[in-house]
């Protein structure tokens, strides 16, 4: 039975992202992507992850959603490095989902790619922090603040595409509690981004880990610390896996962390990518729309 062109779920999709469509042109799969039916987008550009505490009252619910955005080796939504797509039709007990064909991409018309460049500031305005882009990083999604290399490949555990480095700023799940909980704090959380950004069911599972980098830092002129790992993965390739904790910028009892990662293989990311990403840390208005002013330091 042949499949009439619509809107299907998109057979690429990984749980761990928000779910979106991809259209069916009739026999193969096209680059049109739009939010799965009944998902309604995120205000603004934001969309971090497990909320806590009185910065992320009332917010929590969208907040949570996004934070299994793993970051570094995170699954896409379509096409690789090489243009690996789906190619599966979707079954036919699936064709009532489609939508009208007004409703259908424009012939000559691919989604719009988030229109970031290098220098650029994606913010996360939940937390009032944004992330600067390095060369070759870009805003994966208008609708979340999570970043990623530019570089996808098909993941070497299922046949979803991955991306060669990612990162975003989350809420912690516990408040500011001095220096020395810093430490302990962001052990915690290098284990999370890990344990999301390479998945078992993506990467076979992580092998082994070694501290490669650790110690105080300053985040967006506050104080914090930071811990890298280096990871081995059962399929490779293997990453660097950061976790920073720090001080938010905007409540004084708050914690914020960046999870960042990227795998250890050709055309990936420098290691000294992950440095930018911390030092590109700005503090931007809290609750509001980017309007450009930006504090680092």
């Amino acid at each position: 039975m042949t499949t009439p062109p619509g809107w299907y779920p998109d057979p690429g999709q990984t749980p761990q992202l928000p779910p979106q469509d991809r259209w069916w042109d009739g026999s193969t799969w096209t680059s049109h992507t739009r939010p799965g039916a009944g998902v309604p987008p995120q205000p603004g550009p934001g969309g971090a992850g497990a909320g806590r505490g009185q910065l992320i009252a009332g917010i929590v619910g969208s907040v949570v959603l996004a934070a299994a955005l793993a970051v570094g080796g995170v699954l896409l939504l379509g096409g690789g490095s090489d243009d690996k797509k789906p190619k599966a039709a979707p079954s036919a007990s699936s064709s009532s989902s489609a939508a009208p064909d007004d409703s259908a991409p424009p012939k000559d018309e691919e989604t719009p790619s988030p229109s970031t460049s290098p220098g650029d500031v994606v913010p996360e305005p939940k937390l009032g922090v944004g992330l600067t882009l390095p060369k070759e990083w870009e805003q994966a999604n208008p609708d979340s603040s999570f970043v990623s290399h530019k570089t996808e490949y098909v993941c070497p555990g299922q046949n979803t595409n991955c991306v060669r480095g990612g990162a975003q700023l989350l809420p912690v799940s516990g408040g500011w509690k001095g220096k020395k909980a810093l430490k302990k704090a962001t052990e915690l959380q290098v284990a999370k981004n890990a344990k999301e950004a390479y998945s078992k069911k993506a990467y076979g599972g992580i092998t082994s880990r070694k501290v490669v980098r650790s110690g105080a830092v300053t985040v967006a002129g506050q104080p914090g610390y930071r811990i890298r790992w280096r990871v081995e993965n059962k399929l490779e390739p293997d990453a660097l896996v950061e976790a920073v904790v720090f001080r938010s910028p905007h409540i004084e009892d708050e914690t914020l962390t960046l999870w960042s990662s990227a795998d250890i293989a050709p055309k990936s990311p420098p290691a000294s990518d992950l440095d930018k990403l911390r030092k590109g840390v700005v503090k931007t208005g809290l609750g509001e729309e980017d309007d450009g002013n930006h504090e680092s330091v």
